[in-house]
């Protein structure tokens, strides 16, 4: 009997297969049922059943992923499994997500989950260098994944050892069945535009509005006398310098308009073609597929492309032998723009520039200013965006092979080697006609990193039963892991000509550099689990990990898990409640580790000293002390199902405590240390483990297969988060204020410090702050108002909902997210919304509109003045705006031809579908201007929009 089933939930996985259960009713006869288990990878290639589980984990099913237009896996998981959040650096396609599970496990950046794709650990993140971006997890095929699983608590992840405190994902991939070849073609196309408007600028009319009225605030003139006195170039004496009264005139005189986010954007493009063929017999099975994706952002010269191909063969060699491999070869193109604070950056570009400035000439070539720059002194980013490029290739080969032997009945050793080799070379150009080439005749600045990384695997696992419902499995686990990097790098100016874009075209050399690197870890692990008739469960781990980073004494880490369940449904007396198909309580807690970039080691480096001679000098002070930041997770669950699991809900708490932070204590400049060349501080320090923090919460899980009929389905589901960020111990007890933000005892990561904003005073358009940073009694002076903790950046409450169904051959499937209790700073607000300091040179937004005057007294933006000597545009949390948000994700209607449609086509199956994704937000917060899905920061920084995808496509089988 074959058993085919959708997956109709992203909360609740459902397996081809069939078992059968003897199950004890109340008469004492035996009687068969057929129940299809939900199975799950966990660690180094182990499968368990959800009823096996004592752990927490999410799952996402290949017919979920598929429904997800994005590059990479890493940008698919928000609102599908509970407790993890993820957050899109920017919307530049093919960009890396950030992804927390659980909470944030350290105050040090570069702490993210582990990817495990078919057993190997692969790199993940932005491997590039200088101006561009990139996500090596992009280079992964979505189409080719199985299963995508999220281990969250000590029980699934402390058998990865030291670096799986921030959470373990595991991916799956596609493997052959017995049977005859079947072929599959899937292509889909769309459009690309942005989900968020994002602030907007300010066309002629609008600036010379807020011009008028800075200056004539400022100066004391009657805003109606501005007009006349910038067209005739005629103001007092004094008032303005004479370039000025130039600039000035041209602003009111011009009859241009440009609208320059009309220069910067283009209609973006999205397409995507998959191929694969599989099949095999009783020996072999095969999985095969090739694919192109390209994906175009609303900004030119910001796009991605992607070939690759995947070959996946098992074969069963004997009753006691099995072996296999896995070969992947991608090979990738990522254009970037300049992100965040450059003046380059074409989404700062479009508030900062004037749209009295023409776009174009009246030929239609772009207009690059006078002397290669516009009126105030920016460059042409429609040009620059077509001529100057930020550009990353990436070839990647990713191949395992294993081969399992069966010792004995019970016995089996299995053995995995893979191996990744990333290659990426980063190329940036500034050409030497218009922008920041132009001073130098071009510049080119090309480099290119090599990462050889090998992991090997030896385990052995023997399972065996004592009676007929006591069951053991022991596994015994060795893994060596080794990481190689290589870098080398260069710049050079003055090209020679300007069709010739290699580094050796410019003449004039600047930089030459290079490093390698190279680090190892070894690692024992066992694991238990004992199982008594699926009743009562127990799980174990122990692992010790060896990191070459660390110097003797610290190499080795010891970390460990236990787990327990007891299922009470499988109770003679909750039988008897025919409603109840599963009661499950489970709890686990251990201790893992956070691998940390820093080094003990007292490291030197080669610098250029006096007249040119080599020297050495100290780059980092020796601490043969430090070691891992150890994780500590308790989790507590309870996993219910009613009428034969047709609704099921899971509920857990949780707490993850983090010890042995890392932190940078300051040393004191007179021991005669340097600032190492790599980082950011301003003083000396030493790297120690000082500190700790916890994240607690609530998970629920809730998914309803409402109906199940031959013509029509529904099924719904939900899950909801809770997330509780505390710093529980810093160094000395000390507070460290970094920028807008504080590390403080008490508080959690990404709390606000700032002065409180208390609006506009309606009798004069001062602006106020409170006094104490809190409430009470106001100031008109920056100065006067006290600093104080303004809430976090981070949601607190966050999760998904989704609806499936099906009426006959029609489906259709929808993702809503949500999140609420964070906030975001316009870190450019100051500029954006400057009242009158910078609207002369860079005119802002058309948030700065609202402003005051004697007949619009209840403003939100205090009188503007030309210069601005109130300080009302510091920062403050007048530029804070709550993140809450709901938003409909993913939405996807299909049409599936029947079999009787399909006769004589030679189809076995064929679906045309349209669907959309981020295509409806909802901003509880009017001054919420950017995408609330940022990037799990504390700043928006302008960073490119995300996307939003309205797209069509087919899948055809034969």
């Amino acid at each position: 009997m074959n058993v085919k089933l959708r997956v109709i939930t992203t909360g609740v996985l459902f397996f081809t297969g069939q078992f059968v259960m003897a199950q004890k009713a109340k008469n004492d006869t035996v009687t068969k049922e057929h129940k299809i288990e939900e199975v799950v990878m966990v660690g180094f290639g182990q499968k368990k059943t959800v009823q096996e589980l004592t752990g927490a984990v999410g799952t996402m099913k290949s017919d979920a992923i598929k429904d997800v237009p994005v590059a990479s896996v890493d940008k698919m998981l928000q609102g599908r499994i509970s407790g993890v959040q993820t957050g899109n650096a920017s919307g530049q396609p093919g960009g890396f997500a950030s992804v927390r599970i659980r909470g944030i496990a350290s105050v040090n950046g570069g702490v993210n989950p582990i990817y495990i794709v078919d057993g190997i650990r692969v790199q993940s993140g932005d491997l590039t260098s200088g101006a561009t971006t990139a996500n090596i997890l992009a280079n992964l095929n979505n189409d080719d994944i199985e299963s995508i699983t999220v281990l969250k608590d000590a029980s699934s992840t402390a058998v990865y050892g030291a670096d799986a405190g921030a959470g373990v994902i595991v991916i799956t991939t596609k493997s052959g069945k017995k049977g005859k070849p079947k072929i599959s073609l899937n292509f889909e196309s769309g459009t690309n535009s942005r989900a968020i408007s994002g602030l907007e600028g300010l066309n002629t009319e609008q600036y010379r509005h807020l011009l008028n009225y800075s200056i004539a605030n400022a100066y004391g003139f009657d805003p109606t006398e501005v007009s006349t006195m910038a067209s005739q170039g005629s103001w007092p004496t004094g008032t303005f310098t004479t370039g000025t009264i130039a600039t000035l005139k041209n602003i009111y005189t011009t009859n241009n308009d440009t609208n320059w986010r009309d220069v910067t954007t283009r209609s973006g493009y999205q397409n995507s073609i998959n191929a694969s063929i599989s099949g095999g017999n009783d020996k072999i099975t095969y999985y095969n597929s090739a694919n192109y994706f390209l994906q175009e952002s609303e900004l030119k010269g910001s796009d991605f492309k992607r070939l690759g191909f995947t070959s996946k063969v098992d074969y069963e060699a004997s009753d006691r032998l099995k072996m296999g491999t896995d070969i992947q070869l991608s090979y990738s193109r990522i254009n970037t723009l300049p992100n965040g604070g450059g003046f380059a950056n074409p989404i700062l570009f479009e508030l900062f520039a004037r749209p009295t400035d023409p776009a174009y000439n009246a030929d239609g070539t772009y207009y690059l200013g006078t002397a290669g720059r516009l009126s105030n002194n920016l460059f042409n980013s429609g040009y620059t965006q077509e001529n100057n490029y930020f550009r990353a290739s990436t070839a990647r080969v990713f191949g395992n092979i294993y081969g399992e032997y069966k010792i004995l009945k019970n016995l089996s050793y299995r053995m995995v080697f893979g191996a990744e080799l990333n290659n990426i070379e980063n190329d940036t150009y500034y050409n030497p006609i218009h922008g920041d080439g132009y001073q130098v005749n071009g510049r080119k600045t090309e480099s290119t990193g090599r990462y050889f990384n090998w992991n090997f695997q030896n385990i052995i696992n023997y399972n065996f039963k004592f009676g007929e419902k006591n069951r053991f499995n022991i596994s015994a686990i060795q893994e060596a892991y080794q990481r190689n990097f290589r870098f080398v790098a260069g710049q050079g100016v003055n090209v020679g000509s300007p069709n010739l874009e290699t580094l050796s075209n410019f003449i004039k050399p600047i930089y030459a550099r290079g490093e390698r690197s190279k680090s190892s870890r070894n690692g024992y692990a066992a694991i238990f689990n004992y199982d008594y008739d699926k009743l009562i469960l127990i799980d174990a781990s122990l692992r010790k990990d060896a990191l070459s980073n660390f110097t003797e004494g610290q190499k080795w880490g010891t970390f460990y898990s236990v787990g327990a369940g007891i299922d009470l449904a499988r109770l003679q007396f909750v039988k008897d409640w025919n409603e109840i198909s599963q009661f499950k309580l489970r709890a686990s807690y251990g201790k893992v580790g956070n691998t940390i970039s820093s080094t003990p080691y007292s490291l030197y480096e080669y610098t250029l000293n006096y007249n040119d001679l080599p020297a050495g000098t100290m780059k980092y002070v020796y601490n043969p002390d430090l070691h891992w930041e150890t994780v500590k997770p308790l989790s507590l669950g309870v996993d219910l199902g009613f009428f034969k699991n047709r609704l099921k809900v899971t509920a857990e708490y949780y707490s993850k405590k983090t010890e042995d932070l890392v932190f940078s204590v300051p040393l004191q400049i007179s021991q005669g240390l340097p600032i190492p060349s790599d980082s950011d501080q301003t003083y000396p320090f030493m790297d120690i483990n000082v500190g700790s923090l916890v994240n607690k919460g609530f998970e629920f899980t809730v998914n309803y297969d409402i109906i199940r009929k031959d013509e029509l389905t529904l099924s719904i589901g939900g899950n909801l988060s809770t997330l509780k960020n505390e710093i529980t111990s810093l160094y000395g007890g000390q507070d460290i204020i970094i920028g807008s933000t504080i590390l403080k005892e008490g508080e959690g990561i990404g709390t606000f410090y700032m002065r409180k904003w208390a609006g506009v005073d309606p009798t004069n358009g001062d602006p106020l702050w409170y006094k104490n940073g809190v409430d009470g009694e106001t100031t008109n002076k920056y100065a006067d108002a006290d600093v104080a903790v303004q809430g976090r950046a981070f949601s607190n409450l966050f999760g998904g909902v989704n609806i499936n169904t099906s009426y006959k051959n029609f489906t259709l499937s929808a993702l809503g997210t949500f999140g609420f209790g964070g906030q975001v700073l316009n870190n450019w607000g100051a500029y954006t919304q400057s009242d009158g300091q910078y609207t002369y040179s860079y005119p802002g937004s058309t948030d700065a509109l609202d402003f005051w005057t004697p007949s619009n007294p209840n403003a939100a933006n205090p009188k503007p003045i030309y210069g601005n000597a109130t300080s009302s545009n510091r920062t403050s949390t007048r530029y804070l705006a709550k993140t809450d948000y709901l938003r409909l994700s993913n939405i996807r209607v299909g049409y599936r031809f029947d079999a009787k449609m399909l006769r004589g086509t030679g189809m076995q199956g064929f679906e045309v579908y349209v669907q959309g994704n981020n295509i409806w937000t909802h901003r509880y917060d009017k001054n919420l201007r950017f995408d609330p899905e940022n990037n799990l920061n504390t700043t928006n920084n302008l960073n490119l929009p995300v996307q939003k995808t309205y797209s069509i496509g087919f899948n055809i089988q034969f």
